[in-house]
């Protein structure tokens, strides 16, 4: 029987107020045309901004500028406290509804940058609002324009929470801001997504003390960021948990990111490990059919010594069991599936006891 994977949940989900006077304003154009178009699908949308606007900048104003004027803050969802679905379900689902918290409008964005060619990374982290730190997970986006990695928050661009209500304002000092001052409202759980060459602490950003760097911690910050958008999801994880480690850590926002993050990281640990058994175990079943095949091919020639041994089937199923100890020995399994893993190295020896005797 195949073990079943288990998900990863993501809860990020976020009500705010906006500080209009923590960043200066960056873009003060206009919202255009484009805000009315009433496209069928995300590609369509994309279409039309690329049609429209040939320049990067431009296109991520307008991308911008269209999520900020067409998707309302749901605050249903934001009460909530759980979301078991995929970043790409949140995606379509908040341009299907025109409705998201954080993670639906950036996801939005960066969906809408992958199709105009623009490279954009999702970047995690906490916020200061009106001057006072909020732990709540938040999600805004860092977009590669020019030569120079942006950030934008189309979150905060869209309005604002007033007596509870949302109201929706569209606001432009969250387009496109440079690294320097967006840190002063935004805080990235990993300094990786700072894009600074000496990237501020945890400690400096809860205390205000904004002379306390991570110095030269990026002085291949090129180099760093290719690594990391390389790597798969779990070593994602791993090298943001082991940056986060490495300096001090005793705040909700971050203690709440490193729970997650090991969570994560668990929960990886526990799918590779069913995946390994698994895949032993179909293994493992490989070599048993193809041990009986040779039982059959003895037992016939038993009866009647014109019928061949199939001796290629035996030496199949010791090269088969042999293959599964050693991916047996390899693996790394979670206290849950020691038990499952025992039960197989057992069955598995028996069995090469049987098949070596056949010899």
């Amino acid at each position: 029987m195949k073990m079943h994977h288990f998900k990863a949940y993501i809860f990020i989900l976020l009500l705010f107020l906006i500080d209009k006077g923590a960043i200066s304003q960056s873009n003060t154009k206009s919202p255009d045309v484009i805000t009315r178009f009433k496209p069928g699908s995300i590609q369509e949308l994309a279409n039309e901004i690329k049609k429209k606007y040939t320049k990067d900048d431009q296109r991520i104003t307008a991308v911008y500028q269209w999520i900020t004027h067409n998707i309302r803050y749901d605050l249903k969802q934001a009460n909530t406290t759980e979301l078991s679905m995929s970043q790409q379900t949140i995606t379509e689902k908040t341009f299907r509804l025109q409705k998201a918290v954080c993670e639906g409008y950036a996801g939005l964005m960066d969906s809408i940058s992958e199709l105009l060619n623009i490279p954009s990374q999702l970047v995690s982290g906490y916020t200061r609002i009106l001057g006072e730190i909020d732990p709540t997970p938040h999600v805004w986006i860092a977009s590669y324009v020019n030569g120079n990695w942006l950030l934008s928050d189309p979150t905060f661009g869209a309005g604002a929470m007033i007596n509870n209500r949302f109201v929706q304002e569209y606001n432009p000092e969250f387009l496109l801001v440079n690294p320097g001052k967006m840190i002063q409202t935004h805080m990235p759980y990993d300094p990786l997504w700072q894009f600074l060459p000496s990237p501020y602490t945890h400690e400096a950003f809860v205390s205000k003390k904004m002379n306390i760097t991570l110095k030269h911690y990026f002085k291949h910050h090129a180099d760093s960021l290719k690594s990391f958008l390389e790597a798969d999801p779990a070593k994602q994880n791993q090298l943001e948990l082991d940056r986060l480690q490495a300096q001090k850590y005793d705040y909700t926002a971050v203690v709440q990111r490193m729970n997650f993050l090991q969570q994560s990281l668990n929960i990886s640990q526990y799918n590779d490990a069913v995946r390994l058994l698994n895949f032993i175990s179909d293994k493992f079943n490989n070599a048993v059919g193809a041990y009986n095949s040779y039982a059959e091919s003895f037992n016939k020639n038993q009866r009647s010594a014109s019928n061949p041994i199939n001796l290629s089937d035996l030496s199949k199923a010791e090269k088969l069991l042999e293959e599964c100890s050693e991916l047996l020995y390899t693996g790394k399994y979670p206290p849950q599936l020691m038990e499952q893993a025992k039960s197989i190295q057992e069955s598995l020896t028996e069995f090469q006891l049987k098949v070596k005797s056949a010899r």
